[in-house]
């Protein structure tokens, strides 16, 4: 991958473990410190967890829905009840909203594994399947 072609251009740059997108001009690449530096403000993204980089237009310096390139979690959720939407909304990265009976226990938040009879959040916090109903909200965008 010839990466010498992004410097100088403005791109939007999606993290692996962030909800930020970052829209920037892209400075250097760093390889013996394997990162990317993104300006005018210096910030360093490693290598290892950049997922996509877009071509964006120029203009300040603009991080996360600022920048409107940002995937939003579309109205329409569900009840997650099989081991594939579970292994979808950790992969995708969706919005998960987990009640105990009429009790909301998290608005909003990201699972980060799970098993036949417990969820991990993205906290380390771990919850069960039977106790807990987990509405997760479809990602659209980019």
């Amino acid at each position: 991958m010839d990466l010498q072609k992004w410097v100088g251009r403005y791109a939007a740059i999606i993290r692996l473990n962030d909800e930020r997108t970052y829209s920037a001009r892209i400075e250097a690449w760093d390889h013996d410190k394997e990162r990317l530096l993104l300006g005018p403000k210096p910030v360093f993204i490693p290598l290892n967890e950049i997922v996509k980089i877009m071509p964006a237009e120029p203009g300040p310096f603009r991080r996360g829905t600022a920048a409107g390139l940002a995937a939003r979690p579309h109205s329409v959720g569900y009840i997650m009840k099989e081991n594939l939407q579970f292994d979808n909304a950790i992969q995708f990265r969706s919005p998960v909203m987990i009640w105990k009976g009429d009790r909301i226990v998290h608005y909003r938040t990201l699972l980060s594994g799970h098993d036949e009879r417990e969820v991990t959040l993205r906290t380390g916090e771990k919850l069960s399947k039977h106790d807990h109903r987990f509405i997760v909200r479809v990602i659209r965008g980019n």
